[in-house]
Parts: C-alpha cells; structure tokens; sequence
C-alpha cells in the first residue's frame, strides 16, 4: 500500500458496510429474454352446403395469399436495410471507442482516481457531522420523498404491469395489440442498452466532469445555513452520493468507498431490474437512477474495450434484432388486417356483381340436385 492509500485510510478508514459499487467488467450474459405470440385461432368453419347439392369444387387459394407474400418480402427487404444502417452504426461506435480508448489513459485513470478516492474521504465526513445533527435525514427522505417515488412506481405497475403479455388472443386485432406491446418492451431495452453505451463514449471526460460538478456540491452543502436542511437532505441522498458511486471504481477493486450502505437504502418500492453481465447496469433501473441517468465508471483502461465489446455483442446487437423482429411482426399484423378489412369492403361493394357472374346463366338441375331426395344426407366430399 502506498503512502497516499495508507494516509487516507487512516484518514476514514473504508465503510464496515459500504455502499453499492459498480460491477466488476465482464461475466456470465443470459440471453434477453424473448417472447413467443399467441396464435389466432382458425375461425369456425362454415356448414357444408346442403349434401344433396353437387357444388362444383371451389379454388383453394385468393388473392389474399399474394399479398401476404408482397408484405414478407417487403418486410426483408426493410431488414437488409436495417442491417446495412446497422453496420455503418457499428464502424461510428467501433471509432468513438477507440478514441476514447487513447483519452482514457493510465495516467489519466490514476488522476481520476485519487480526485474520487478524495471526494469520497470528504463526503463520508460531511455526512458524518450531517447526521449527527439532523437525525431524522432518512425519515425526512421517507415522507416526503419516497411518496412522490411511489406515486412514480404505481403509474408504471399501472401501465405495464410486471410486463408479461397475454398468452390468449382470438382475433388479429387482438394479436396486433400483443405485436404492439412486444415491440414498445424491447424499443425499451434498445434505448437502454443504446443509453448506457452512449454514456461510455468518452468515460474520461464524463467522469472528470462529474468529479468537478460533484465537489461543486458538496462544497456549497458544507456552506448551507440552516434553513436549508431540507434541501440539502435532498441533494446530498438524492444527487450527490448516487452519483458520487455511480462512477466509483467497481466493487472488489483496491478503492472501497467510505460510505455506509445505510446511506442508499431507503425507498423501498423504488428497486429496478438488474442486468449487470458485462459490467454496467443495462437493466431497467430505480426511478432514483433514472434520475441521474447511466454513467461511466473508474474500471482499469485495459478493461474499457473488455466492456464496449461485451456490451455490443452480448446485448446491443441482440436487442437490435429482437426489435426489428417485432417491428416487422408488428408492420405484417397491420398488412394482415387491412387485408381481411379491404376483403370484406371490397366484397360488399362488388357483391352483387360478383355473385351474379359466379351463377352461370343456363344450367341443369340435374348437375346440382341429388338424383334421390330420400337419400341419407352426408357431408358433401371436397
């Protein structure tokens, strides 16, 4: 342990318990969890004609199957398109990253480093004498912060529920809807994964800035007068120590912070849903997160590719794809029901000539009758 390491634990020694940490890079990746459509079940068929009719055989097929064809079709040429996009998104990325790559130098991590391994000395302290004169902090935060919280969190539940979509449909309009949840939850998890390699773009300069901004803060908090306590309770549980660790070094590294996990746990409704494989958080964070949106952390610069890579492999691409999929299931839904709707418009505006040129002008009735009216009847063979 240098000396610098030694002087500040000695200083505030690390938290017993600390606070949360950003994940080490790399790990075990799930798949993204997929969704599999109902089916629309086959309408009832109609009755035979009478049995005792011989109704000449009809065609199998209509229109209607050419159009289904022209939509398919229509909709691989749309992801060759995407595809193409997709790429040239690739080769912008795969560019950011690597001049990134030559910002984030050693020597600028160890830099960013010792301003955060300081501030975190400074803001353990300060919350220190803070809670020792205003005890009732987190009660504060429970009855007046956590209420709007919870207002935020039911209008979610309300809206989407837990998220897992009906397995029943029985009709297409029915099997659009489900098309059309489908795709607004993975557009959800595209933005997000796409956000959270956004903010890794130029983690050096985002984390320089917010170790600035975050002195700031705790510099104005320290020369608050007591009439503003209420303020900052906010700002320091709310803005400052979430962002404050947001960027921290991952847990397990050689910096634990100096504040208690006490100090984040409150809010109980207000959770999230990890998904940490790579490293980073792309899954669906805490209202409180959203707050202070994703950010780059102090990993080693060996590790930032470690994590762009695993990022882009492991769950950007396939969230592009699951949300192409459900875009085109979703566009092929919308082909299928303005077809039946046209079928039946256009059938009902042509029905008098269409029946009429179906009936052939001169016939026999002894074609189409049963040569025995008292012949059992049995379902007509097709």
């Amino acid at each position: 342990m240098n000396d610098y390491k030694r002087q500040q634990t000695q200083d505030c020694p690390p938290a017993k318990d600390p606070a949360p940490q950003p994940n080490p890079p790399g790990g075990s990746c799930e798949p993204l969890p997929t969704s599999t459509p109902p089916t629309v079940p086959t309408p009832k068929a109609c009755p035979d004609p009478d049995p005792c009719c011989k109704c000449p055989t009809t065609p199998g097929s209509d229109p209607t199957c050419l159009e289904q064809l022209i939509a398919s079709q229509t909709n691989e040429i749309a992801a060759g398109k995407k595809a193409e996009a997709f790429k040239a998104e690739l080769v912008q990325l795969l560019a950011k990253a690597k001049a990134a790559n030559q910002e984030y130098t050693r020597e600028k991590f160890d830099g960013l480093v010792k301003l955060w391994v300081d501030l975190d000395t400074d803001i353990a302290k300060f919350i220190a004498r803070f809670v020792c004169n205003v005890s009732c902090w987190r009660c504060i935060i429970e009855c007046y912060v956590c209420p709007l919280l919870d207002k935020l969190h039911y209008a979610e539940q309300w809206l989407d529920g837990d998220g897992t979509l009906y397995t029943d449909v029985k009709n297409w309009y029915d099997l659009q809807y489900w098309y059309s949840r489908d795709k607004d939850a993975k557009e959800r998890t595209f933005i997000r994964i796409k956000d959270v390699l956004k903010a890794w773009e130029k983690p050096a300069a985002t984390i320089e800035a917010t170790l600035k901004q975050n002195r700031t803060l705790l510099d104005a908090l320290d020369k608050s007068p007591s009439s503003d306590r209420g303020k900052v309770v906010y700002d320091l549980f709310l803005k400052l120590i979430p962002l404050h660790l947001a960027i921290a070094p991952p847990s397990g590294s050689a910096w634990t912070t100096k504040i208690g996990k006490e100090y984040t746990e409150f809010c109980g409704c207000d959770t999230g849903t990890p998904d940490d494989c790579c490293g980073p958080d792309v899954g669906v964070p805490s209202l409180r997160d959203r707050l202070i949106g994703p950010q780059p952390y102090l990993v080693d610069p060996k590790d930032y590719f470690t994590i762009i890579c695993c990022l882009v492999d492991n769950r950007y691409l396939p969230a592009k794809d699951a949300l192409t999929v459900a875009e085109n299931n979703y566009t092929a839904a919308g082909t299928t029901i303005k077809n039946y709707t046209d079928q039946i418009t256009n059938g009902l505006t042509s029905f008098d000539k269409d029946a009429k040129g179906a009936i052939p002008g001169v016939f026999d009735c002894c074609d189409y009758e049963c040569d025995d009216d008292s012949s059992p009847k049995s379902p007509r063979a097709r």
